[in-house]
């Protein structure tokens, strides 16, 4: 089953001296229920494009994007903020949490905006919670507990209403190396456990090693897709080769840890 269809997006800015930039150029791809899915490229790409348009957050210049059956593109801005919050879920590389609330809020966010009853919404956060290892935690503050688990706080806030898909910008940005294997294995978990649609961008190939598919982008257009097999390791290290050949900043090839 698509839940995403992307057909011939493109994203043109322009600046007021009248010079163009193509970030985008007639991008097209489907994404199935239950896949996670890595976009990388180096700086400049287009991967960071491709999210927001897909993610409803910018528009594109051209082409069209179906989510849930359901042509995104033209929607109302009041009908796009409903659907957004109904089938999305966002996790961001800084958390995006807020202070004032518990991490238990926090995550309850997303229900408290649909209206939920409270029972109903308790019983949703314990099991996601749970599930995702800061269960002992839901009555702390932001400033309380690590990075990790904040971005275990926001993985939670981004599933709890079961969205049709979820968009994550590089989540492991600000964690080290542990914390970043433990946000990537509750990432890995979640989708097999919900099958829930993940579409992740990052520059980080030990995080992208645990998507099933990786997108390669380059100067806005796709360059190369691969599969992931039974072993993590060789998908990791295909990953590198295939960075290898695109090339760009070193900025953009984080030190190997496996």
């Amino acid at each position: 089953m698509t839940v995403l269809q992307a057909n011939n997006l493109s994203k043109i800015y322009g600046s007021k001296r009248g010079v163009q930039y193509q970030a985008l150029d007639e991008f097209t791809f489907n994404v199935t229920k239950g896949e996670f899915i890595g976009i990388m490229g180096p700086s400049g790409s287009g991967k960071t494009t491709l999210l927001n348009l897909l993610a409803t957050i910018d528009k594109p210049t051209s082409g069209n994007i179906t989510i849930n059956g359901t042509e995104v593109t033209g929607l109302a801005k009041n009908k796009l903020a409903k659907f957004r919050r109904s089938e999305m879920g966002f996790i961001f590389q800084d958390y995006n949490l807020l202070d004032t609330l518990t991490v238990g809020e926090n995550i309850l966010l997303p229900l408290t905006l649909q209206g939920e009853e409270v029972k109903e919404m308790e019983k949703k956060l314990v099991t996601v919670a749970k599930q995702l290892g800061i269960d002992k935690i839901l009555d702390k503050r932001t400033f309380e507990i690590s990075g990790g688990q904040m971005q275990r706080a926001s993985i939670a806030r981004a599933i709890i209403h079961d969205p049709t898909i979820i968009f994550a910008d590089e989540p492991t940005g600000n964690l080290d190396s542990k914390s970043s294997g433990q946000v990537m294995q509750s990432l890995s978990t979640m989708q097999k456990e919900r099958r829930t649609t993940t579409i992740m961008v990052t520059h980080d190939p030990f995080a992208a090693s645990f998507c099933q598919r990786v997108i390669f982008i380059k100067d806005g257009k796709l360059f190369n897709e691969i599969h992931r097999g039974d072993n993590r390791q060789a998908f990791f290290q295909d990953i590198l080769n295939v960075q290898s050949l695109l090339g760009g900043n070193t900025d953009d090839l984080h030190s190997v840890r496996f």
